[in-house]
């Protein structure tokens, strides 16, 4: 039973190899954090929006913006996805809810040349839900959440006439959490009861797929890191710009439940001392026990969220139209070691390499003019995947994709602005697996529709 403790939480950190991640960058990790900055592809770098959301996109973005500035919006995340078996063909199907994602955002001049802020965001956000009873990939996870907060004090100052710095420093507060059934044929039999060592119950004749526990992993971590930027106005027309996130560890803290699932079935022949018809739930009732390898107990990790940045330009056409475009780099290879550490003695420690890709996404965006209260936006991105073609699972079935987005800034009033939003995600196919130890054994397809709106206020 040693064996399942180790799946569980090797499932919860390939999940949390996505965490720093973006929704439009790797994983389901979130960077639509703005309704205007969405509506333009994200393209941010040399030109945030100018209702505070530069405090995470670019944080120099904030020197020069005037008065006090408050604005607040929503991003709903609806994603659709499926596994098919190449064996079986039968096609699992993702169950995910409609996902809110909010964002906030004050800013104050404090000088003509100083402008501090606030902001609270959710840069890191995942759930993944599949069924619980049918689901092919439930022994790997049927259930994932991250929800993630960041806290970000913020200040832009002009440093010149061409040249703007800012820097933010943001708390971080996340918490995790993983469910996964056990499928009792893979699991040994206990050595107590006399089977030869290497008898899984599956060579007893219990049936591939027979759930036996339903496992759940919940921790929670905080931490700090440093958001900085510059943005330089080469000409009248041409701004050229760029930010950095810094690396952190993160520690996680938590709880590691199992709870038994009763299967109905007995044994086909005698083990043991027990006779042919034991039911085998009464075999299984000790290996919850306390101390035993699947008593509830507490767990903690640690993970390294990599660096990630971008560089961009932003470039006025005319009076009424913009182009820009921008590069995001994310340090993947940073993640590389993680060690997972159970208090139950009964249950080993796990050190685990994963081998993520260093990725990188390429944006473009515009945005136009179309009257003193309409502007119009629209965008393209591209971004390559961080998984490793071995480790596509339904914890993560992630890989490269396409996306498109259209937006409109409305201004209501002298003090009043709105924004809307649409994006659509195309992830392309990718072979993964539901069982690790068998290899990718089947095709992924993801794909997603997202909505914003935003609301501002300027006085």
């Amino acid at each position: 039973m040693r064996r399942f403790a180790s799946l569980l939480i090797a499932g919860a950190v390939s999940l949390v190899a996505a965490l720093p991640s973006s929704l439009a960058g790797q994983g389901f990790g979130v960077y639509e954090h703005n309704t205007c900055a969405m509506g333009r592809a994200g393209v941010t770098a040399a030109r945030p929006c100018a209702d505070g959301s530069a405090i995470y996109f670019s944080p120099a973005g904030l020197a020069g913006l005037t008065g006090t500035r408050i604005s607040a919006g929503v991003t709903l995340i609806g994603a659709q996805g499926n596994f098919t078996d190449d064996f079986l063909g039968t096609q699992s199907d993702l169950k995910n809810p409609l996902i809110p994602v909010p964002n906030l955002y004050i800013t104050r001049a404090v000088s003509p040349k100083v402008t501090a802020g606030i902001g609270v965001y959710a840069p890191y956000g995942l759930e993944t839900k599949w069924d619980s009873v049918n689901s092919p990939g439930r022994f790997l996870g049927y259930n994932t959440i991250i929800r993630s907060i960041y806290i970000q004090p913020t200040i832009g100052v002009q440093l010149s006439p061409k040249l703007k710095f800012g820097i933010g420093v943001a708390y971080i507060t996340s918490h995790l959490k993983l469910r996964q059934r056990a499928d009792l044929s893979t699991q040994p039999v206990p050595p107590a009861l006399g089977a030869p060592a290497g008898t899984t119950f599956g060579m007893l004749g219990v049936p591939t797929g027979t759930d036996f526990a339903d496992a759940t992993l919940e921790a929670n971590g905080h931490g700090f890191s440093v958001n900085f930027g510059a943005i330089w106005q080469a000409t009248d027309r041409l701004s050229i710009g760029g930010h950095w996130l810094t690396r952190k560890q993160i520690d996680y803290d938590g709880d590691a439940t199992f709870k038994q699932v009763l299967t109905g079935l007995v044994l086909p022949v005698a083990l043991g001392p027990l006779p042919a018809g034991t039911p085998v739930d009464v075999v299984l009732q000790p290996q919850f026990a306390s101390g035993a390898p699947l008593s509830n107990g507490p767990v903690a990790t640690a993970i390294n969220m990599p660096p990630q940045g971008s560089l961009g330009f932003a470039y006025k056409v005319n009076d009424a139209w913009s182009v820009m475009a921008d590069y995001q780099y994310v340090v993947w290879g940073w993640f590389n070691e993680v060690d997972i550490n159970f208090a139950n003695a009964g249950t080993p420690d796990l050190a685990l390499h994963p081998q993520n890709k260093d990725t990188h996404g390429f944006r473009f965006g515009t945005e136009y003019q179309y009257s003193s209260k309409l502007q119009l936006r629209g965008g393209y991105l591209y971004h390559g995947g961080a998984s490793p073609a071995q480790f596509v699972t339904p914890l993560l079935p992630e890989g490269e994709r396409n996306e498109f987005t259209i937006g409109a800034g409305i201004t209501l009033n002298p003090h009043w602005h709105a924004d809307l939003a649409y994006q659509y995600i195309k992830q392309s196919d990718r072979r993964g697996t539901v069982n690790l130890a068998a290899g990718n054994t089947g095709l992924y397809k993801f794909s997603a529709n997202l909505f914003a709106a935003g609301i501002a206020l300027t006085f």
